[in-house]
Parts: C-alpha cells; structure tokens; sequence
C-alpha cells in the first residue's frame, strides 16, 4: 500500500463516516476524502472501480441515484462559474434511516439505529460463523442465515421490499470482492480475516491488491444474480 493510501481511521469527530464498511475503507485509505466530506458523482464511481473492480456501468447505476438522493448543490469558487457546480455528499447523511433511504435495520454489521461504526456484537457473530463453517469462511448460505437472524428480530420478521433488495444487494457486493477464489471443488468463501479487517476495522484487507482484489472487473448482472441466490436461499431457510 502505497504512503498515499495507508489505513488511517477517523482521528476527528469532523471526519465523517457511513454504515457502509466499504465506503468507509475507500475513505480511512484516502481514496475518498478522509474528512468523509464534499464527494462528486465522478469520484464516488471512479474510487469505487479502482478499488473493488466492479465495472464502471455497475457502479453508475449504484452510485448516481444516491448522489441525486443525498446530494447537496456545491457552487464551486464562485457561483457565476456554472461549470463547477455539482451535487456532492457527506458520507455521514448515509446514516439516515427512512423509507426512501439506503440506511436500513437488520444490517450485517450496523446497529439498528444511526451509525457511523460497526457493532462489535454483530462483528463478532459473523466471525463465530465464519469459524464454523468447515471451508473456512461465510459462503452464500451463511450470509442468507445471517440476514434470516438479522431481519428475524424486526417487528414484521423482515425487511420492506426496497431495503430487502437493497440488504441482498450488499451481500452479493461482500461476496464478490472479499471471497478467496478457491481453485478446488469447494465453494468459495469470505475468510475469517477479511470479514475482520474489512467489517471490523473498515480497511482493505491485508494482501488487498495483490490477492484479495477481484481479477475480473465485477458487472452488474453477476452481483445481481448473486444477490437473488441470497435472496432464494434465505426463503428456503425461512421455510424449513
């Protein structure tokens, strides 16, 4: 990791974060304003392909509806200079809760409630999981029980349409960008130190851009087909 880009956490309560871990590990490796404060479209997107690898299609229709959601109107210098105006976020108004937002309960690594770091309760509950796993990680079926647990404490047991496809969603990304790549007949998993480093600490994990880094750019069809298989596997796990 290049001096640039060093893991370096929240040092101020003016540096602002999300219940996202992977934004909030863009952000504690400077690839996104460390502050947590005043980011364009342009370089949401760009910082989140280099990253993760997810083709920049996928990432357009992931972040654009949330700058125009969350966005707050930046004149520039000088607000007869048009052409530097734009919408811009603070990762901190990622934390609101509501019907329209992207905030929501039951999450993997977040409290019910507005949040800007992770539960260490939740933390610890996926790593436990990961442990018991034979294959050495959480694989698809684990992230499904873990909503199914998560949602399972809600006043309705589950989470509304919107947020429920929004939950699968996020489990289809973790999935994608932290599994081990196995080259055996096994599945694929999250390791135990991925999970911790990247949920428990918001960093990229140790080896990111050598090793743990998708090879292939990851489009939006495969994280979508992905997150239906989360999807299916948690109705399965309800109904037995």
């Amino acid at each position: 990791m290049d001096p640039e880009h060093q893991y370096i956490p929240p040092e101020n309560p003016n540096e602002t974060r999300t219940p996202c871990p992977g934004l909030n590990a863009l952000a504690n490796h400077g690839y996104l304003p460390r502050s947590g404060k005043s980011i364009s479209v342009g370089l949401l997107i760009n910082a989140i392909v280099h990253v993760y690898n997810f083709t920049y299609t996928h990432v357009f229709l992931l972040s654009f509806p949330t700058v125009l959601r969350y966005g707050k109107l930046d004149l520039g210098a000088s607000k007869w200079r048009f052409w530097e105006w734009g919408l811009k976020i603070d990762l901190a108004s990622l934390a609101q809760f509501g019907v329209l937002r992207i905030a929501h309960k039951a999450s993997l690594g977040h409290p019910d409630t507005p949040s800007h770091s992770p539960d260490p309760e939740l933390i610890q509950d996926l790593l436990t999981r990961a442990r018991n796993n034979p294959n050495g990680g959480l694989d698809l079926h684990d992230l499904a029980a873990v909503r199914v647990a998560r949602e399972s404490r809600l006043s309705n047991r589950k989470l509304d349409f919107l947020h429920g496809q929004l939950a699968i969603g996020e489990c289809g990304f973790f999935y994608l960008s932290m599994r081990n790549h196995k080259s055996s007949d096994k599945p694929d998993v999250v390791p135990e130190d991925r999970i911790k480093q990247w949920f428990g600490e918001e960093r990229l994990p140790d080896g990111w851009w050598e090793n743990v880094r998708p090879k292939q750019s990851v489009g939006f069809i495969e994280t979508r087909k992905t997150a239906s298989l989360v999807g299916k596997l948690m109705d399965s796990i309800r109904h037995s």
